[in-house]
């Protein structure tokens, strides 16, 4: 229940529409149980009276009241559906804007396909139930205890026969809630797996058909997707059973009835008038019954979805500002690294020891090594992507821990190895970072990433929109691209991790020329495999397992005859004794 209560608090800001609902609700409801008192009275007044006044007046009265009925039932069919369309609408912008908080960390363990089925089928599932199971059950619920009432005072003895069918009943609607819950968990679990397959296979599609996998992913999408028909299947066949339940015990009450009843008329004991509106309520009492089973479905399947929802809304931030913060303004850009330690969240293992390290403002900083030997890790604690185990890192002289995440983050800008584009213009690509940028300042970041000349020959420019994540694009123009939008960002700090991993030598050539103009002013990290990339760094770290191995300037690693020596050898010896032989 706590998860219920939980939902309908997202009620709250909306109080006075749910008290108008309500009383519409209540108008409406009294005005269809106002109709079988009336057919009663113009069967015994009327029609057996043979008095055409009462006729026609109660012919007046239930036309009244039918319209009551239906004005009152659109204002609460209109409200709820209202209703529900703004919790929806709350509980996704909520979910939405924690996302935008959670850590790196979390990303590294979660899965999109689930995150996506969580944001886009639980709360639907949770509108839903707001939108028909919450009003239906409690216009039951008003019903259920308001022809009870009725009957007794109409018939006490027939009205205890006909009702002693309901507590069977409703102990049955609370077994099946009890039963259905956890299926509707492994729906909706199963629900998020499946989406997990489909946004893999889209996101991948160019890799599935490069390796002609296109049966194998068949195979694994049908896998989940028949997984996931026979939870579904177990659940409806519980639910299944409920039905033909209730509708044998409905019709035990109304065998009763019948039964009982027709004796007390031949008896004389009752009039035909009052057993025809007791028929006729006990009839009105068959749509709650028969809607107990929709209801608990409906209610079990918002409640599993909200468990799914609030487990990622409850995950706390572990980067968040600390008390105090203050805003980085005016950065020049020093970095020192004090005996900084790091191991992923969760593992356990550490993945940096003890790095050490001073960086002077407009430095150009170069991080080589092996793949997993940490070099990206080191330049992912300056912006708190992850916070470091022990040790911190300055910015300025201040920890960053000290600065609030948005202006820190304001200063430091990163390039990375894997080129995100959003499926909107070029423009707004390159100004994200930024979108107050100038028309002038985002030109100026595409000439220094070399990326003004293949926008220029687009049919629209600037104004061309790329397609999903920029597939249209090589992956030599995304990674310029992504240069632009770090450039325009106009960072203190800029980190290019890898950055020209995608672009032939030439056009490598080309942007190191550029980023020179950009560096300048700038504090910069240049995480990079290719040599070519590192040599005019003031200063070279080589990371080998976690740790600085070397350091030092391009010549002197060069003659120190360690890793950076034998990469060196590998890349770029060769070629330097050809040019100088050529020479």
């Amino acid at each position: 229940m706590r998860v219920l209560w939980r939902i309908l608090g997202y009620l709250k800001p909306y109080k006075w529409q749910v008290v108008i609902a309500y009383i519409s609700m209540f108008i409406g409801l009294a005005s269809m149980l106002l109709v079988p008192r009336l057919i009663g009275y113009v069967i015994d007044d009327g029609i057996s009276g043979n008095n055409n006044r009462v006729v026609v007046l109660g012919a007046v009265f239930i036309l009244l009241a039918a319209v009551a009925q239906g004005v009152f039932t659109y204002i609460r069919s209109y409200l709820f559906q209202a209703l529900a369309e703004l919790v929806g609408t709350d509980m996704r912008a909520e979910y939405y804007e924690h996302l935008q908080t959670l850590p790196f960390s979390y990303y590294d363990k979660a899965q999109s396909g689930q995150l996506m089925s969580r944001g886009a089928e639980d709360i639907s599932s949770i509108r839903r139930f707001m939108m028909f199971s919450l009003r239906m059950g409690v216009y039951s619920g008003m019903m259920l205890v308001a022809i009870t009432v009725i009957l007794f005072a109409q018939h006490a003895r027939l009205a205890a026969l006909s009702l002693a069918v309901m507590p069977p009943l409703i102990l049955t609607a609370i077994h099946l809630g009890r039963t259905i819950r956890p299926m509707f968990n492994r729906v909706q679990q199963q629900f998020g797996e499946m989406t997990t397959v489909l946004q893999e296979n889209l996101s991948g599609a160019r890799v599935v058909r490069v390796f002609a996998q296109e049966d194998r992913e068949i195979r694994k999408f049908d896998r989940s997707l028949t997984e996931l028909f026979d939870r579904q299947m177990t659940a409806i066949s519980t639910w299944a059973l409920y039905f033909p339940t209730m509708t044998l015990l409905s019709h035990l009450g109304l065998a009763v009835i019948l039964w009982y009843g027709g004796r007390q008329v031949l008896a004389g004991e009752l009039t035909v008038g009052t057993f025809v509106a007791f028929n006729l309520y006990l009839a009105m009492l068959a749509m709650p019954v028969q809607s107990l089973g929709f209801i608990v479905n409906s209610m079990m399947r918002a409640v599993a979805s909200g468990d799914r929802i609030f487990e990622v809304i409850d995950t706390r931030a572990t980067i968040h500002n600390r008390a105090g913060a203050i805003e980085l303004t005016n950065a020049t850009g020093e970095i020192t690294f004090e005996n900084v330690s790091f191991a992923y969240p969760g593992t356990g293992d550490t993945v940096l020891h003890d790095i050490n390290l001073t960086v002077k403002p407009d430095q150009v900083i170069a991080i080589v090594g092996a793949t997993g030997s940490g070099k990206s890790t080191v330049t992912s604690l300056i912006p708190r992507f992850y916070d470091v185990t022990s040790g911190r890192i300055l910015l300025d002289g201040h920890d960053v821990r000290d600065y609030t995440l948005l202006s820190l983050r304001r200063n430091v800008s990163l390039v990375m190895q894997e080129t995100f584009l959003f499926s909107s213009s070029i423009r707004d690509n390159i100004a994200y970072g930024r979108p107050d940028a100038t028309d002038e300042e985002i030109v100026t970041a595409a000439k220094i990433a070399r990326a003004h000349d293949f926008i220029t020959d687009m049919p629209d420019s600037y104004r061309s929109v790329l397609g999903e994540r920029g597939l249209t694009l090589s992956g030599g123009q995304k990674q310029r691209l992504a240069i632009a939008r770090a450039l325009c960002s106009d960072p203190r700090v800029l980190i290019l991790d890898d950055a020209t991993s995608s672009v032939d030598t030439e056009t490598e050539y080309e942007i190191q020329m550029g980023l020179k103009m950009a560096m300048a002013g700038r504090t910069t990290f240049v995480i990079a495999q290719r040599l070519s990339a590192v040599k005019e760094a003031d200063e070279i770290l080589v990371v080998d397992n976690g740790r600085i191995a070397e350091r030092g300037k391009h010549d002197d690693l060069v003659l120190l005859g360690g890793l950076y020596s034998r990469i060196y050898d590998l890349q770029l010896k060769d070629q330097e004794e050809f040019l100088q032989v050529a020479d």
